[in-house]
């Protein structure tokens, strides 16, 4: 019995010294899942928090990581037209995206080690194929003429800036003392005064005098050096119907450019047309005469001889000076005048010599780019010196002209608001789709690297801009718009 009772107690020790083994190298295990290194996934490649990376289209953009206890990287699928392909021998990512993907995407990168523990990291991406969008805004850069060249400030829908969006797609830069632009048939025309050569012979690195690019990429498709061009003296804006007439003015008049041909060939009747920008409506370019035999002048595609539009003999408040000039809403033309004394406001129609006229109470400021107001529908904005006026057009033909006296609303002095708005550098802008007004301004022309480009919404606040954007431009020739699709 003793025996017996000897072995039981032995075989009860060992199954438990067996169940006490199976345990421990149980709970071993699970120690070592627990102690597994965590995945480790950091950028090395610079990228802002607060604005998505773009990408120029077609160009790969290479994003470094370092990474420890990785077993594998991989990042999800984009929409049709982007490609993010891990190198992971070369701890990158390459980023690509063609002219034709989605304008925004988001890049998930998930870093995985061998116990299926995951890290992941979120980008924002977009492509610079948006150039078209209606709702952005364009801000065409002159630069110092004895040392820069022309750049192109670009602000997107959601708000974002791009210093010099030109170079940032090209990787060269626009001519020496950029002015003006035009949109046409899906391109964008950059005209600048001195191209690769200023005007005391220095020559600068650049695409040259007139820039053709894409309008919705930005990409330079076609570049006439100041040599192609040789026979301008100065030019200073553009106009075009099509690539076989591109209109431009300089010191003698206005030139029509066949781009397909590079041949330049005066436009007769436009001798000392003047430094303003054109208008460009109903399949024709307008332009004006300067001084007191003034009118609109017509160049229509059919040929090279302009045609002249006078403004009626008697009007309330004479015409000696003309300002400006811009399309308006229905086909007629706004003209900013001058004459004895008194501004106005004038909308005339070129078919009937019509002109409604309202007298204003300054004589706005003209910049060197010859924008003298900026208007959207029957609202003309102007302004003298930093202070900024708003006239309601009515075309009521009951009232006088004097009734623009009182129609005209003084909005807001900008060097009030800030003590860098020493001036107004060169013409308001009205964007077309939203109706804020745009302003460029500079602490002083010593100072003119301290900058502002304003964004006002005038029916919601005078005093508070809808935006504010601070030293992005050198020496701003103007605010300028893609046109709607």
């Amino acid at each position: 019995m003793k025996r017996t009772k000897f072995m039981k107690t032995n075989i009860l020790f060992g199954i438990l010294l067996l169940t006490l083994c199976l345990f421990t190298g149980s709970c071993s295990n699970d120690d070592k899942a627990i102690i597994e290194p965590a995945p480790e996934f950091e950028l090395v490649t610079e990228i802002s928090e607060t604005e998505p990376l773009f990408i120029v289209p077609d160009q790969t953009f290479k994003l470094e990581y370092t990474a420890k206890n990785i077993k594998s990287i991989a990042t999800n699928t984009l929409p049709e037209g982007w490609t993010a392909e891990v190198k992971e021998s070369e701890n990158s990512i390459n980023i690509k995206a063609t002219s034709e993907a989605a304008s925004k995407a988001t890049l998930i990168i998930t870093a995985t080690n061998a116990s299926a523990q995951e890290v992941s990291k979120e980008i924002t991406l977009q492509c610079l194929n948006f150039f078209d969008d209606t709702k952005g805004t364009f801000i065409l850069n002159e630069g110092n003429m004895t040392t820069e060249n022309g750049s192109l400030t670009y602000i997107t829908a959601d708000g974002y800036v791009f210093d010099d969006a030109y170079k940032t797609v090209n990787g060269t830069e626009l001519g020496n003392v950029a002015q003006d632009m035009a949109f046409c048939d899906g391109k964008i025309y950059i005209i600048t005064q001195n191209g690769d050569e200023n005007a005391v012979g220095t020559k600068f690195e650049n695409d040259g005098m007139l820039i053709v690019v894409n309008a919705k990429t930005l990409k330079k498709e076609m570049a006439f050096s100041r040599s192609d061009l040789s026979t301008l003296d100065w030019p200073t804006h553009i106009a075009a119907l099509d690539a076989e007439h591109v209109y431009i003015r300089d010191n003698k008049g206005v030139y029509r450019l066949n781009t397909n041909t590079k041949e330049l060939t005066f436009v007769s009747g436009t001798d000392n047309a003047p430094k303003s920008r054109f208008v460009t409506m109903n399949g024709k370019v307008y332009t004006y005469k300067a001084g007191t035999l003034n009118g609109i002048i017509e160049i229509s595609p059919e040929n090279d001889n302009a045609t002249k539009i006078n403004f009626p003999y008697r009007v309330e408040i004479s015409i000696n000076e003309v300002l400006g000039i811009q399309a308006a809403e229905n086909g007629d033309i706004w003209v900013m005048s001058f004459g004895f004394g008194k501004s106005a406001m004038n909308k005339f129609n070129v078919e009937s010599k019509k002109i409604i006229q309202r007298q204003i109470n300054v004589k706005p400021s003209v910049g060197s780019s010859g924008v003298a107001f900026a208007s959207y529908d029957n609202n003309i904005y102007y302004a003298d010196g930093t202070t900024i006026y708003r006239l309601k057009f009515d075309e009521d033909e009951s009232l006088n002209a004097a009734s623009g006296l009182d129609a005209e609303e003084t909005l807001t002095d900008l060097s009030a608001i800030d003590n860098n708005a020493g001036l107004l550098y060169n013409g308001l802008g009205v964007h077309p789709v939203t109706g804020n007004v745009y302003i460029n301004t500079i602490k002083s022309f010593a100072q003119y690297t301290q900058n502002t480009i304003w964004s006002f919404d005038f029916n919601n606040s005078a005093e508070n801009p809808a935006a504010k954007y601070e030293n992005y431009t050198n020496f701003p020739a103007g605010f300028f718009f893609a046109p709607g699709k």
